[in-house]
Formats: structure tokens, C-alpha cells, sequence
């Protein structure tokens, strides 16, 4: 829900927001003071907003709405049932690019006012996000983040109360709106394809589009990988027109830059850890430890080394992108140095399970088979004995990756062991079976090297009971998530706590 103190007359709020008010014109002006595209969270005062979503179609309750307090109706085709003949009913093309718009105008375009970044791809969003607000606050830049994992302002860090990484558009722009209202001037934005698929962002004036490497997910909504990257793309034609417009590309992308870097804008940056690529930005001398990772980085400012708390050479592509992005917006070479090195690990991200034991225990978000497969090298890397990876692929998502994750699985950890990851209506055995057939199939063996444990918590009470000096033991898939979403409903989930008990009762 999107609310205000004082009402707004509807046409002037359909006028702000550039849509056509000559379907309420005819009826008497009513005040709205709140939208929604929940019936149930319609308050008295309300415009709802009829979307048709994944599951349900908005444009069956818009009586249910009216009944709770909704004053007038947007919808793409009269409500069936009707609403009460005295209620506004005003047809758009698409309502979801309507609601965007209609947010943003009761917000008073905060984004406007604002140096927004929104930073997609398909891994490492959350962390150069992260990574660009320490480097904007070093250099005393009241900036925000919004992001999966939290919110951060110069107050403080709240933790994201839902699975949303994008919002939904009027919960967006109000919390756009609060960040304007304490002072910021900058706001990373972490944008999901979803978010951008969704319309959710329309109205985001984004003045930087800043992409980690995309490969492909969410296949169940987007249909192929060309459709995936033609959302992400649309982060980069929101900036295109922009004067000052600014893009940060991997040029190490196979995928993803060939397309993006077509897209014309002000100002382009590229970057790469890959020496046999050319880019604005290099990265030189990478050395990974459990504890971080250090290198050199080659800018069009200058050379600095950095030392990051986030383990992963991965990290080094995060940490360009949030190095270019701040350069360009505001930061110092040395300054945004110091932001990026005083960052520290964020949850559910490579975030080790540190009780003292002869083994390691990292728990990661790493949820796609290419996702799973960078962690898994790079844990490689660092570990002198079996490498173990508990992880599954979550129900009613992308169907494809599931044997994809279990292959690379199977190709590069000594043990997988196969378990929930969300399974939520449908079958678990049949998604666990789907994730085991693809490790069996790239050369693993059931019931030594691939094991499957549908219950989450035991499976790695199992790997950390079982892991010996020297072996790592890989949590994969949840991340900082509070929940396991299952047929029963959501189940409260902690997977750094979980991992942390198991660790304990094995050293107890």
C-alpha cells in the first residue's frame, strides 16, 4: 500500500501520472489518499490498481475493493462482476505500467531529485550495490541502498522485510520518497528482471545502469535467455536518453555485452578481471584467501590496490563495477578505495561459519548452476580436502536448471548432497529427483557421491557431521532468506543459524 496524510483529487493524480482522466471526468471528484493492488490491504480513500499477476487476476476483486474503501478503479477492461455505478473506472492499456506511474506521481517523483544506480545482472547484484554505497558514504555522500538483502540509509541498516528485491512500484517510490526525505542525494538500487519485467521501476529516473554478468534465470517468467536479457536490457534504455546517463558493463559478458553495449548512452565504462579482455577498468594481480581477496585495480583515474573482506575472486568484478559506477557519480579514486575496503561481508554472501573447526563451513546465496558453479571453483581454490555442496533449486522456478545445478554439482564438488530449496506447491521428491538425475548423469553416484535429504536441516546437520579437516562444506541456495517456502506455507528459516547449530553439535 501506498498511503498519504491528505487526499489528492483523482484527475489531478491521473494528469500528473500522464493518463488519460476523461474516464472519471464524468463522475464527481473524490480524494485518494492511499493505493493499492491488494483488495485486501484497500483501505477507505483508495484508487485500486487491477493487475493480473502470476497467480490471480486483480480484475475479480475490484468489488472486493470497493467494499473495503477503494474509491475509484484502474483496470485495462471493465471490472466483471461491476462495481457500483457512482465508483470511477478509468481504462488503461496496462495496468501494471500504470500503477507504476500513478506510484511515482503520489510520491511527487522522488527519483527525480535523486542519483539513482540501478544495478542488475544475474549474480552479484546485492554485493556491488552494497560495495557502491560504502564507496559513496566514504566520501561523505548521504546515499541509500535498496536491496534483497536490506535497506540502508545514513541512519542505519534494516533488513528487507519480503523476497522482493525489486518492490512492487507504490512501495518503491514511498520508500524512494522517505530516502529523499532524510537527505540522500544517491540511492543504489539492486533491479530484478523481474522488476523490470514487471514495471515495476518505469518511473525510476535512473541515472546510472550498472550490470554484473548475466547468464540466465527465471526462465518460468521471462521464456528464453534472449527474453531474460531483453529485461535486463530495458535498466539501460531507461537511462539511454539521459544527457548525463551512465552505463558499467563487463566486457568479460559473452552473453550479456554484445546487446547492452549496443544500446547508446552519455557515458560508458567497462571493466573485467580477464586479461585478455579490453576494458576501461582491469583488474591485475588477484589473490583469494578464505578472508578476502586482494588485487590491483587499473582505473581511468589511476592504479590502487584493494583489499576486500569479501572472499571470492568473483568479488573482483563486483568491486569494479561499484568502483566505476562511483567515480562517475561523485567518489575519489582513493576514496571510494577506502569504501570498498571497509565493506563488510554481507549475509547469506560467502559468509563463513567460523567456530573454530578443522573444516570450513560457507554458507552462499548461489542459487543457479552457473551461480553454483563460480562459488564451487572458487571454494576449490581454497580447499585441501572434499569439497561438499548441500543445495537444491527451488519449486514452481525455471525447470531447466535444475539437472544443470545437479551437473555442475556433480562435476565439481566430491559430495553433493541434494535437499529443499523451496519446493513450495510442488512435488519435492520430484525436484529433488530432477536435480540428482543431472549429477548422475555428469558421473556422479547415487548414494555415495550424490545424496539426496529432502529435509534442509538435516542434510547439512549430515554434511557437517561428516566433513573432515581440511574439507569445506558449501550451504548453497537460501542465503540470507527467512523462510522455506513449502506446501504447508512459509517455515521461519535461518541458514546461517542452521549451519552454526550443526557446527556446534559436531564440536561439542
Amino acid at each position: 500500500m501506498q498511503q498519504a496524510s491528505s487526499g489528492r483529487p483523482l484527475p489531478d493524480l491521473l494528469a500528473d501520472a500522464g493518463i488519460d482522466a476523461a474516464a472519471a471526468a464524468a463522475h464527481a471528484p473524490v480524494s485518494i489518499s492511499a493505493i493499492d493492488f491488494h483488495s485486501l490491504a484497500v483501505i477507505p480513500g483508495s484508487l485500486f490498481v487491477a493487475i493480473t499477476g502470476l497467480r490471480s487476476d486483480g480484475h475479480g476483486f475490484c468489488r472486493d475493493a470497493v467494499a473495503r474503501g477503494a474509491v475509484a478503479v484502474v483496470a485495462e477492461r471493465m471490472p466483471d462482476p461491476p462495481v457500483d455505478a457512482s465508483i470511477p473506472v478509468v481504462l488503461v492499456p496496462d495496468s501494471r505500467r500504470a500503477l507504476s506511474a500513478l506510484a511515482d506521481a503520489f510520491a511527487a517523483h522522488p527519483s527525480a531529485s535523486l542519483c539513482v544506480a540501478g544495478i542488475t545482472g544475474t549474480d552479484g547484484k546485492t554485493t556491488t550495490a552494497t560495495l557502491l554505497w560504502h564507496a559513496w558514504r566514504a566520501a561523505g555522500i548521504a546515499a541509500a541502498s535498496i536491496t534483497t538483502v536490506d535497506r540502508r540509509t545514513p541512519d542505519g541498516v534494516t533488513t528487507n522485510p519480503s523476497r522482493q528485491t525489486t518492490p512492487e512500484a507504490p512501495e518503491l517510490q514511498t520508500e524512494l520518497a522517505r530516502i529523499r526525505d532524510l537527505g540522500c542525494t544517491h540511492v543504489a538500487l539492486e533491479t530484478s528482471s523481474h522488476g523490470l519485467e514487471m514495471h515495476r521501476a518505469d518511473d525510476v529516473a535512473f541515472r546510472a545502469g550498472v550490470f554484473t554478468r548475466i547468464t540466465a534465470e527465471h526462465l518460468e517468467l521471462h521464456g528464453t535467455r534472449e527474453g531474460y536479457l531483453a529485461a535486463k536490457a530495458r535498466l539501460l534504455e531507461c537511462v539511454s536518453p539521459r544527457a548525463d546517463g551512465i552505463a558499467v558493463l563487463d566486457a568479460g559478458d559473452p552473453f550479456g555485452f554484445p546487446r547492452l553495449s549496443a544500446i547508446p548512452v552519455a557515458t560508458r565504462l567497462t571493466y573485467t578481471d580477464d586479461g585478455h579482455v579490453r576494458a576501461d577498468l582491469h583488474a591485475r594481480d588477484v589473490v583469494p584467501s578464505p578472508a578476502g581477496v586482494r588485487f590491483t585495480a587499473e582505473t581511468p583515474w589511476g592504479t590502487a590496490p584493494i583489499a576486500l573482506r569479501l572472499a571470492g575472486s568473483f568479488n573482483v568484478r563486483n568491486a569494479l563495477a561499484a568502483l566505476a559506477c562511483a567515480c562517475l557519480t561523485g567518489c575519489d579514486l582513493a576514496t571510494a578505495v577506502r569504501g570498498l575496503e571497509a565493506a563488510e561481508v554481507v549475509t547469506g554472501r560467502m559468509e563463513r561459519v567460523d567456530l573454530g573447526q578443522s573444516f570450513e563451513v560457507v554458507v552462499d546465496y548461489a542459487h543457479t548452476a552457473d551461480a553454483l558453479e563460480t562459488v564451487l571453483r572458487e571454494l576449490r581454490r581454497t580447499t585441501d580436502g572434499r569439497l561438499w555442496a548441500v543445495f537444491g533449486s527451488a519449486g514452481e522456478r525455471d525447470v531447466e536448471k535444475r539437472a544443470a545445478m545437479g551437473a555442475v554439482a556433480a562435476r565439481l564438488a566430491d559430495v553433493s548432497v541434494i535437499t529443499d530449496e523451496d519446493p513450495r506447491d510442488e512435488d519435492r521428491r520430484s525436484i529433488l529427483e530432477q536435480i540428482a538425475g543431472g549429477a548422475v548423469a555428469a558421473g556422479g553416484r547415487r548414494g555415495e557421491s550424490v545424496l539426496v535429504i529432502p529435509d534442509r536441516e538435516e542434510a547439512i546437520a549430515y554434511a557437517v557431521a561428516h566433513a573432515a579437516p581440511g574439507d569445506t562444506v558449501l550451504c548453497a541456495g537460501k542465503g540470507h532468506e527467512k523462510t522455506l517456502e513449502t506446501a504447508a506455507g512459509a517455515l521461519p528459516w535461518n541458514e546461517r543459524a542452521v549451519a552454526t547449530a550443526a557446527v556446534r553439535r559436531r564440536i561439542s
